[in-house]
Formats: structure tokens, C-alpha cells, sequence
């Protein structure tokens, strides 16, 4: 594919949402585009302000707290799959999530969860809510404070 032509889908792809470096590498190696390229419409999308780290991160932690419900630790794990880690991820996670929030989600988790599971043993049942919320990403001192709740 042609620089040009290369540099127009990566805009337009990069204006339909929030994209990373990682995303928009991965749509280059799709497209065919010459490995020589790579760089300069990256820094040229950069320069831009179509690929913004900061603003792609903001939009990650939003959307998978909001709408998936996914604990912190499931969302650092999620960005570092996109080669994204460091203090700013932590920085926008503290900044993004408020504490209240974080904790009434668990909770809300938590009772929606032990509605649907069907466990006479209250052991067995404690167990699958606590690997339950593991699996959602969120820690294990909070996960324990909340199940000592219900």
C-alpha cells in the first residue's frame, strides 16, 4: 500500500475512536504497508494529535470500568497488553476512578452475583464470589472486606 494511502486510513481509522501505537502497528501489518513507513505516519499521527496516549488511556480506563466493570488490576493487565505501563497508567486509574465508585461497584458485583449463584454449601458459595470478582480484576483486600459484609 502506498504512503499515501496508508496515511488516510490510518487518520480515518484513528478518528472513528481511540486508538494506541499497538493498534494502529497492527492495522499497518494488515494492510501491507512498507515497515519504512511505519514511523513516519505514526509521528505524523502523533504530531497531529489523531494518536494520543494520554487520551487513549482516559478513554480505556472509563470505558472498561464503566461498561465491563473491570477492576484495576484487570485494566493495567489490559494496557500492558498494548505495550502501555508505567506511573501515567496508574496516575489516570486514581484519577479516573474514584474510590466510592470503586467500592460500590464491587458491591453491586458482588449482591448481582450472589443472586445467580445456586449454592447451598455458604463456603463453596463464598469461594465462587471471591474468584468471581478475582477474575474481574479487582484486589484481593477489598474483595475480602466486601464479602465479610454480606
Amino acid at each position: 500500500m502506498s504512503f499515501d494511502r496508508a496515511l488516510e486510513k490510518a487518520m480515518r481509522y484513528c478518528s472513528y475512536q481511540e486508538r494506541c501505537v499497538m493498534d494502529i502497528e497492527k492495522r499497518f501489518y494488515i494492510w501491507h504497508v512498507k515497515k519504512s513507513d511505519w514511523d513516519k505516519i505514526t509521528d505524523f499521527l502523533i504530531d497531529q494529535d489523531y494518536l494520543n496516549e494520554k487520551r487513549f488511556i482516559e478513554a480505556y480506563v472509563r470505558g472498561k470500568f464503566t461498561i465491563k466493570k473491570w477492576g484495576k488490576n484487570k485494566i493495567i493487565m489490559g494496557l500492558m497488553q498494548k505495550n502501555i505501563s508505567g506511573k501515567k497508567v496508574n496516575d489516570i486509574i486514581a484519577q479516573e476512578i474514584s474510590e466510592e465508585e470503586y467500592i460500590a461497584t464491587i458491591n453491586s458485583l458482588l449482591i448481582k452475583k450472589n443472586r445467580s449463584i445456586n449454592e447451598p454449601d455458604e463456603l463453596k458459595k463464598r469461594d465462587k464470589l471471591y474468584r468471581y470478582l478475582l477474575n474481574k480484576g479487582y484486589e484481593f483486600e477489598l474483595i475480602i472486606k466486601a464479602l465479610k459484609v454480606i
